[in-house]
C-alpha cells in the first residue's frame, strides 16, 4: 500500500481514539474510556504512571470528580454522572516512523466544565501519546498528560 494511504489511514484511526477519550471522559463512561487503555498507560499530571485498563478505570474514578443531574457531586457510577465537562483537543502532529507502525501524536487540550449556570475554563496542557499499530490495529501505548494552564480545577478534581 503506498505510504501516503497508510498516512492518512492511520491519521483517521489515531484522532478517533483520541477524540473518543474526550467523548467517554465528558459523558462519565470510564469503562469505555479505561477501555482504550487495555493495551496501554497514561502518565498524568501529578501521580504516578498507571497501566491497564484495570488501573485507569481506578485512576480516573478516583481522580476525577462526577455530579449527579442535579449537579449533586456523587461516586462515579456509570451512565449515573458525568464530571460535567467538555474536553477539547486540538493542533494535532503526527510524527510517524518510516513503516507507519509507531507514531507520536503531540496535541493541545482546552477544558470547560458547567456548574451552577457556569461555563468555565478549568485547565489546558498539552497531550504526549504514543499510538503502536499491531496486527489487531492502531492503539493507545502511551498518553502523558501535561498542564501548562491550570485554572479552578477544585470542582473537577479531588486533591
Amino acid at each position: 500500500m503506498d505510504r501516503t494511504v497508510q498516512l492518512a489511514q492511520a491519521r483517521f484511526v489515531i484522532e478517533e481514539i483520541m477524540f473518543r477519550y474526550a467523548e467517554r471522559l465528558d459523558a462519565g463512561d470510564l469503562e469505555g474510556l479505561s477501555a482504550l487503555f487495555a493495551r496501554g498507560s497514561i502518565k498524568p499530571a501529578v501521580g504516578e504512571p498507571v497501566k491497564g485498563a484495570e488501573e485507569v478505570l481506578k485512576l480516573y474514578s478516583t481522580v476525577v470528580k462526577f455530579y449527579d443531574a442535579d449537579e449533586n457531586p456523587v461516586p462515579y457510577q456509570r451512565g449515573q454522572c458525568t464530571p460535567r465537562t467538555r474536553h477539547l483537543t486540538t493542533n494535532l502532529i503526527f510524527d510517524f516512523d518510516n513503516a507507519v507502525k509507531a507514531a507520536t501524536v503531540r496535541s493541545v487540550f482546552t477544558v470547560y466544565q458547567t456548574l451552577a449556570g457556569r461555563n468555565e475554563i478549568v485547565a489546558g496542557g498539552r497531550y504526549v501519546d504514543r499510538f503502536v499499530r499491531t496486527l489487531q490495529g492502531w492503539h493507545l501505548d502511551e498518553r502523558q498528560i501535561i498542564i501548562d494552564n491550570a485554572g479552578d480545577m477544585s470542582r473537577h478534581l479531588n486533591d
